[in-house]
C-alpha cells in the first residue's frame, strides 16, 4: 500500500542570524547558501517523487507576502510547477502552520500523512532522510505524531532536545522535550546519552493531530479554521483571513501539542542535518581551504585561518585573522567572531529600534 504524504514547508522565517545577507524580502531560505539552488528549493527536491512504498504529493509552502512571488517563481522554474502556498498576514509561530497544513491536507489533497519541515534546513544524506521518513510513516498511520531526532555530536545549547523512552517499532517513545538547554545540562545530556536534538521534523495523520489540538489548544484551531474559511483563493495561493489569523495565539507545535501528547514518538535520523542557524553553523557545511576558511564571492585569504567571508560586489581580504565572518552586501558590512555568531541576532534588534527598516 502506497502512503501519500503531503509536504508542508514552512518558509516563513526571516533569517536574522544569518543578517545582513537573510533579509525580510529575501531571506535565507529564498537564497542559494549550501548549493547552486535556494534552499526552499532543495527542501522541495528532499521530499518529491515516490519509491519505497511513498509518495509525495506536491508541496504545500507556507510563508509571508513579502516571500511569495519569489518562492513561486523558485519553485515553479525548478520543476515544482503544482506547488501551492499558504499567505499568512502575521506570524503566527508553527502550531498554526500544523493547524493549517492538517487542515488543508484532510479537506483538499487525500493526504495520508502530513510531513511539516522547515525550508531553511540543510541535510546531506537525502537518502538516508527519505528512508527515516519511511521508518516514520508506520508509526504515523497508526496515529502517533512523529518527530526525527538528530544524535548529537557536541552539547549545543542552541537547539532543543528530545528524550528518548521505550523503543516502539522502528523509533522511540518520547519520554520529554527540553528546549535549549544550559551548556552544564547539554553536557550531561551527551553523558547519560538517549537524547536527541530536535530538528523541528514532524509526521502526522491529519486526523492524529486535529484531534490533540481539540484536547490541548482548541483555540489555535479554532482561528485557523476561521482564517482558512474566510480567506481568499486566487489559483495555486491562498491568503489566510487577516482578522481571524490575528487572534491566533502565537506558539509553537512542540509547547502546544508535542510536549503534551502521549502520542509522540520519535526517530532517529542520521542524516548529516543542519539547521543553518548562524554563520559559524555556515561554515560547518562548506567546503573549506586547508586553513579552514570558506569562501563565496571575490573573497581572498592570506594567513587566515578558520574564517568565512562573503562578498557581494567588492574584494573581501582577511588577513592575519582567526575565527572572523566577514560579510559584505550592497549596503552593509559585518565584521563578528565566528564563535559567537549567534549574537548576530541582537544586531538586527538594534537596527529595528534605530528604525532602520532599509537595513532590514
Amino acid at each position: 500500500m502506497t502512503t501519500r504524504i503531503l509536504p508542508v514547508i514552512m518558509s516563513g522565517g526571516s533569517g536574522t542570524r544569518l543578517w545582513p545577507l537573510s533579509r525580510e524580502d529575501m531571506p535565507k531560505q529564498l537564497q542559494a547558501l549550501t548549493s547552486d539552488a535556494s534552499m526552499l528549493v532543495e527542501t522541495a527536491r528532499r521530499v518529491a517523487g515516490e519509491g519505497d512504498g511513498i509518495e509525495f504529493l506536491p508541496p504545500l509552502v507556507i510563508l509571508n507576502a513579502k516571500q511569495v512571488d519569489t518562492a513561486r517563481a523558485q519553485l515553479a522554474g525548478n520543476g515544482f510547477p503544482e506547488a501551492r502556498f499558504v499567505v499568512e498576514p502575521v506570524g503566527r509561530n508553527t502550531a498554526a502552520v500544523a493547524a493549517a497544513a492538517a487542515e488543508l491536507a484532510k479537506a483538499t489533497d487525500g493526504a495520508d500523512l502530513v510531513l511539516l519541515l522547515p525550508a531553511d534546513h540543510f541535510i546531506r544524506d537525502v537518502g538516508s532522510f527519505r528512508s527515516a521518513i519511511g521508518q516514520g510513516s508506520a508509526l504515523a498511520r497508526s496515529g502517533r505524531l512523529v518527530t526525527f531526532g538528530i544524535e548529537p555530536d557536541q552539547p549545543h545549547t542552541g537547539y532543543g532536545y528530545i528524550r528518548r523512552g521505550d523503543a516502539s517499532g522502528p523509533g522511540f517513545d518520547v519520554r520529554a522535550f527540553t528546549e535549549k538547554p544550559d551548556a552544564a545540562t547539554a553536557t550531561d545530556f551527551l553523558r547519560v546519552g538517549g537524547y536527541y536534538w530536535n530538528a523541528g521534523i514532524f509526521l502526522f495523520a491529519p486526523d492524529a493531530v486535529i484531534d490533540e489540538m481539540h484536547r490541548q489548544c482548541p483555540d489555535v484551531l479554532a482561528a485557523v479554521r476561521k482564517a482558512i474559511s474566510g480567506g481568499h483563493q486566487a489559483g495555486v495561493r491562498l491568503d489566510l483571513e487577516a482578522g481571524a489569523f490575528a487572534r491566533c495565539p502565537s506558539i509553537s507545535f512542540d509547547y502546544a501539542v508535542m510536549e503534551g501528547t502521549d502520542r509522540a514518538a520519535v526517530v532517529p535520523a542520521d542524516i548529516g542535518w543542519s539547521d543553518v542557524g548562524s554563520f559559524d553553523a555556515l561554515w560547518q557545511i562548506r567546503d573549506k581551504d586547508s586553513a579552514g576558511n570558506a569562501g563565496t564571492g571575490d573573497v581572498n585569504f592570506l594567513d587566515a585561518r578558520r574564517c568565512f567571508g562573503f562578498a557581494t560586489d567588492t574584494r573581501v581580504v582577511l588577513c592575519g585573522v582567526r575565527d572572523l565572518v566577514v560579510v559584505q552586501t550592497r549596503d552593509a558590512v559585518l565584521v563578528a567572531d565566528r564563535n559567537d555568531s549567534q549574537a548576530i541576532k541582537s544586531v538586527v534588534e538594534q537596527l529595528k529600534a534605530e528604525g532602520r527598516t532599509d537595513l532590514l
